[in-house]
């Protein structure tokens, strides 16, 4: 099911993604989102996020511009969401579907690659294959946002949702890096890299990223691998 255009606006993930967006020659307004709660921390207090994201990011919360895109979404006639199928993409999805007010239903576009990764040319068959998220949908991802801000990722291993394929990948790859006890399984992987003799950031990005899904790469960006080295008091040149 798919609407027509007017009060058409996309949101995509990232700059990149929209850099692409613009010269593929689609009608609409265009939002970008760029927070992931796949990295950092969280909070379930709901007046607290933002400002906790901010601070980890080293931003001010006024900086965080994510949020206004939900009442934009909610107000246009035809929202339409572009997220990939990467760890952080889906985590980013999953945060604006958990927050959309209530009675928003957007299209979604599927996508077997995050749209930075795709040539302009490519964008107007994507749209053309969006569909509308039922209510029931919109629900279950609901569900599993405030699952998340209570319990974090690793209480969303095997979980899903039937009408988004690649958030239960997500989910599962998530809880990885979160589990009960122990380092999680990038910093494993970071440690194992360092002990093979990897002692930069360019090449520890270059070994984690042929750890990961081909299609992914290292998604979690250079970054967060930088603090999880600092946190793991490993020194790299």
């Amino acid at each position: 099911m798919t609407r027509s255009t007017p009060g058409l606006i996309h949101l995509h993930c990232g700059d990149a993604a929209a850099a692409v967006h613009r010269k593929s020659g689609l009608p609409g307004e265009l939002r970008v989102w760029r927070d992931s709660p796949a990295v950092g921390p969280w909070t379930a207090a709901e007046d607290g996020l933002v400002p906790l994201r901010a601070t980890w990011w080293g931003l001010v919360p006024v900086d965080m511009g994510d949020m206004p895109h939900l009442r934009d979404l909610a107000r246009s006639t035809e929202p339409v969401l572009w997220f990939g199928p990467d760890p952080w993409e889906q985590a980013c999805l999953l945060w604006v579907l958990g927050a959309l007010p209530e009675g928003t239903l957007p299209d979604f576009v599927p996508l077997g690659m995050g749209v930075a990764r795709m040539a302009p040319g490519a964008l107007p068959r994507c749209f053309a294959e969006r569909s509308l998220l039922e209510a029931d949908t919109l629900g279950e991802a609901r569900l599993l946002w405030r699952a998340f801000l209570q319990g974090g990722w690793g209480a969303l291993a095997g979980a899903s949702v039937a009408a988004l394929p690649w958030l239960g990948p997500t989910l599962a790859r998530l809880a990885e890096d979160h589990p009960a006890a122990g380092p999680g399984r990038t910093r494993l992987q970071i440690q194992g890299l360092v002990d093979a003799g990897v002692r930069d950031l360019p090449g520890l990005m270059q070994g984690l990223g042929e750890l990961e899904h081909p299609a992914h790469g290292a998604w979690y960006g250079d970054l967060c691998v930088a603090r999880m080295v600092e946190a793991m008091g490993v020194r790299i040149g």
